[in-house]
């Protein structure tokens, strides 16, 4: 399973060859706080669900947030200066077993754990 957050579903959506790869040969986690995001997006920029959150409802696997995972995302956040809000995502999918996370969001590069990869979406 790879983890996604909020910018690869742009990315899938402007048909990024590597983005479009992934979802359609891999299995996909994201974080209930991309939903949160996504739909955040949809509503404010009036953007169609459908259009944005459609991939997310029909191939991935929402995680929650849980309290080892939180407690994670704080160590996390606190020793690269990652923003709160990706630290709990990438907690989420650490915690899920993902050891890829395909992103746009630079802050992921700031993790240099062992146990995951990051991919960043150009």
């Amino acid at each position: 399973m790879i983890g996604v957050d909020t910018g690869f579903f742009f990315a899938l959506r402007e048909s990024h060859p590597l983005a479009a790869k992934v979802f359609q040969e891999e299995d996909l986690a994201v974080s209930v706080l991309t939903q949160f995001e996504l739909r955040r997006i949809s509503l404010r920029q009036g953007i169609p669900w459908k259009d944005i959150g459609g991939p997310l409802t029909r191939s991935a696997t929402v995680l929650d947030i849980t309290a080892e995972a939180a407690d994670a995302a704080a160590r996390i956040a606190q020793g690269t200066g990652m923003p709160a809000l990706d630290a709990l995502i990438l907690a989420s999918l650490a915690a899920a077993g993902c050891r890829k996370v395909c992103t746009r969001d630079a802050h992921f590069a700031k993790y240099r754990g062992k146990d995951i990869e990051i991919i960043l979406l150009a």
